[in-house]
């Protein structure tokens, strides 16, 4: 006999539309089982890829040439037997590793999927995993297709012995999903601050390949980031970028990204106070008043843990050589 409530039959039945029934005691609206974030190369239109990161350099010789360098040439790597790492992006926050994935795709020009742990949320039983294996299903038919796996850690915790946790049904159905994904067209990546929180076979080579520690801006990335953001604004010619960028040393991406937003603020208010004249530009005293009153967003006692995990996850970085990234405003 079967025991499954109405409600239950209905949810079934509506998973081969893409649509769901929430399984409360009174049947509610139907909702979409995922709401994805997603976009092809022209609907992102005219964007620039890594022209839109400062610095980080060496990061972006290794992401071209390990997978942006694959997908662009697949007749050649399918020839010698090359497919694309998955990879997992972690360290401090603020430090654009959800920009530096979005701009990845930009670089490859394919599909791109963004999930974040909201987007697989579900108060079904069993809805979570369903949710993901939809995010895998869609990429794949829509292949080549980048998805993206922001706050990853959130997503495949580490499992426990508990069976009653429903947790590690989600983590196991990313498990199976993660397996050899490239093969079908769809390649993984992925950003946490929490590496060390992820299920250890989530780490695995074959679901995440690779992992890469994206570290503070160095000087001359901090220097670059101010060039980029300012390029936009009016400002004065004679700032001192190198200036600032001493100034700034322990600041994130998105510190300086807010120091120039709050000076750009206040020469706005500055400016349309006097209609009749030109735009009052942005100064080098006033970005120096601004970090002043700015401080850093990661302290150094969350930098000395993040170190500990990074000697941890990738004990073999050169010299734990800084990977700096930066970005426009």
């Amino acid at each position: 006999m079967d025991k499954r409530t109405s409600a239950e039959k209905e949810w079934l039945r509506k998973l081969t539309t893409g649509t769901v029934v929430n399984k409360t005691e009174q049947s509610g609206p139907v909702q979409s089982l995922t709401v994805m974030h997603e976009s092809t190369p022209s609907e992102r239109g005219m964007q620039k890829g890594f022209n839109d990161v400062a610095g980080m350099d060496d990061l972006k010789l290794l992401v071209t040439e390990g997978f942006v360098n694959v997908l662009k040439n697949r007749e050649c790597a399918k020839a010698f037997g090359v497919t694309p790492p998955s990879l997992l992006f972690y360290g401090p926050a603020g430090c654009g590793k959800t920009f530096f994935a979005e701009k990845i795709a930009e670089e490859v020009g394919i599909n791109f999927i963004k999930v974040i742990p909201d987007d697989l949320a579900s108060t079904l039983v069993h809805g979570t995993q369903e949710k993901i294996g939809e995010v895998f299903r869609t990429a794949e038919r829509k292949a080549p297709t980048i998805i993206f796996f922001d706050e990853f850690d959130a997503m495949v915790p580490r499992r426990t012995n508990d069976d009653r946790n429903y947790q590690n049904g989600e983590t196991n159905e990313f498990l199976c999903k993660l397996n050899n994904a490239a093969e079908k067209g769809v390649y993984v990546l992925a950003a946490t601050n929490h590496p060390e929180r992820i299920d250890r076979a989530i780490l695995r080579t074959g679901r995440i390949d690779e992992m890469i520690y994206v570290d503070m801006p160095d000087a001359k990335s901090r220097e670059n980031l101010f060039r980029l953001a300012l390029s936009k604004l009016p400002a004065d010619e004679q700032i001192d970028y190198a200036k600032l960028a001493d100034m700034t040393d322990g600041y994130n991406c998105s510190d300086i990204s807010y120091i120039v937003k709050v000076a750009s603020r206040r020469m706005f208010n500055a400016s349309i106070k006097e209609k009749d004249k030109p735009y009052k530009v942005i100064t080098q005293l006033l970005l120096e008043e601004t970090i002043a009153q700015k401080a850093p967003s990661v302290t150094s006692r969350e930098l000395k843990e993040f170190e500990r995990v990074r000697r941890e996850f990738s004990p073999n970085d050169k010299e734990n050589k800084q990977t700096a990234i930066g970005f426009h405003i």
